[in-house]
C-alpha cells in the first residue's frame, strides 16, 4: 500500500457579503413584529418628547416675560429665538426616539443608524459638507436671478434678535437637519426595508415610503411644493444607498437648511418660510437641479475615493452576541481527513 497522497486544500470560497444600509435590521434575523413594535415605541417617544419641549418652552416664555400670554401662538413664534429653538428641538427628539427603538425592538447597535460601519464617518461627513456647501451655495444664489410672482417686504429683526436667531440656526439647525435623516432615511428606511426578504425590493419600498412621509409631514402644500419634497427624500435615500451611511444626506439637509434659514432670518420671514403652502415651479426645478447635482458630484467621489458600502458579516449583530469570525476566507469545506498530515500529529 502506497502512502497516502497529499490532497489540496479547496479553493477557499469568497467572503460573505454583509448588508446594505436599508437591510441593517434583517442582519441575524427579524421578526415581523418587531418593526411593528419600534415603529410604535418611535411615535410614543416622538410625540412624548416633543410635548416636554413644548412645555419647557412655555414655562421659559412665561418666566421671561417673551410674550404677554405664554400659551399663544406668537409666544413660540418661529421668528423668536425660543420659537425656533422649540421647532428645532421638537424635530430633534426622532434621534432619542430612533435609537431606543432600534435598541429596544431589534436589540442592535444603535450605531447602525449611522453607517453600514456602526459608527458615524466623521472625516466622510466633514468632505460631504463642504462639497454640499459649494453646491447649495451656487445654486441659492442663482435662485435670485429667477423671475418670480411673489414679492414680500424685507422687515430686519432688531440686532439682538436677529444675533439670537443666527445663534440657534448655527447650534441647533444641523441638529433638526440631521434628526430628520436618522427618523426617516435611518430608523423608519431600516424598519419598512426588514420586511422584505428581496434587498431591491426592500430598498425600492423603503425608499419611496420614506420620501412620501417626508412630503407629508411638512403639512399643506401645493403640487410644486410636494414634489420638491418628495424629490429631496428620494434623493436622500439613494444617497444613504448609495453610501452606506446617513453622512452624505445629513450634509445636504444641514447646508440647505442653514442657507435658507439664514437668510429668511435676516429678512424677517422665518415663519412665512416655516409655514409655506407653495412653491413657485421655477424654483422647485431649480431646487431638484440642485439635489441631483449633489448626487451625481457625491457619485463621482465615491467611485475615486471608496467608502465602505455593506456592513462586515462578521461584525455583532444582536446586542450582547458576536458573530464568528475568521481571519479569512473559511473553506466551505474541512480537507479529507489524512489529507495533508497522514499520522494525525501536530
Amino acid at each position: 500500500m502506497g502512502w497516502p497522497s497529499r490532497v489540496a486544500d479547496p479553493q477557499p470560497s469568497p467572503a460573505p457579503v454583509g448588508e446594505r444600509y436599508p437591510q441593517l435590521l434583517r442582519a441575524g434575523g427579524v421578526r415581523w413584529w418587531q418593526p411593528l413594535l419600534g415603529l410604535l415605541l418611535a411615535g410614543v417617544t416622538l410625540v412624548s418628547g416633543a410635548v416636554a419641549v413644548i412645555l419647557a418652552s412655555v414655562v421659559v416664555a412665561a418666566l421671561t416675560g417673551a410674550a404677554e400670554d405664554p400659551f399663544s401662538d406668537e409666544a413660540l413664534s418661529p421668528d423668536s429665538p425660543l420659537g425656533l429653538l422649540a421647532n428645532n428641538l421638537v424635530i430633534a427628539v426622532m434621534v432619542p426616539a430612533s435609537v431606543l427603538a432600534v435598541l429596544v425592538a431589534h436589540r442592535r447597535p444603535a450605531g447602525l443608524l449611522a453607517s453600514v460601519t456602526g459608527r458615524a464617518r466623521w472625516g466622510w461627513l466633514g468632505r460631504m459638507l463642504a462639497l454640499a456647501a459649494v453646491v447649495v451655495v451656487v445654486f441659492f444664489a442663482g435662485s435670485f436671478l429667477l423671475p418670480s410672482s411673489v414679492t414680500s417686504d424685507v422687515d430686519v429683526p432688531p440686532t439682538g434678535t436677529l444675533v439670537a436667531l443666527f445663534a440657534v440656526i448655527l447650534l441647533t439647525t444641523p441638529l433638526q437637519a440631521a434628526a430628520e435623516e436618522v427618523g426617516f432615511r435611518g430608523y423608519l428606511s431600516q424598519a419598512v426595508s426588514s420586511w422584505f426578504a428581496h434587498p431591491l425590493t426592500g430598498t425600492l419600498v423603503a425608499g419611496a415610503v420614506s420620501a412620501l412621509l417626508f412630503a407629508l409631514a411638512h403639512g399643506t402644500q401645493d403640487v410644486w411644493l410636494f414634489g420638491d419634497r418628495l424629490a429631496f427624500g428620494a434623493v436622500a435615500s439613494w444617497l444613504v444607498w448609495r453610501t452606506g451611511g446617513l453622512e452624505a444626506a445629513v450634509a445636504l439637509h444641514v447646508v440647505n437648511n442653514m442657507a435658507s434659514l439664514g437668510f429668511t432670518a435676516a429678512t424677517g420671514s422665518l415663519e412665512a418660510s416655516l409655514t409655506a403652502s407653495t412653491l413657485e415651479w421655477q424654483f422647485a426645478v431649480t431646487d431638484v437641479a440642485m439635489m441631483a447635482t449633489f448626487a451625481v458630484l457625491v457619485d463621482r467621489v465615491t467611485r475615486r475615493r471608496p467608502v465602505a458600502v455593506r456592513r462586515d458579516p462578521t461584525r455583532d449583530v444582536l446586542i450582547g452576541h458576536r458573530a464568528v469570525g475568521y481571519p479569512g476566507a473559511r473553506p466551505s469545506t474541512p480537507p479529507p481527513a489524512g489529507g495533508a498530515k497522514p499520522w494525525g500529529m501536530g
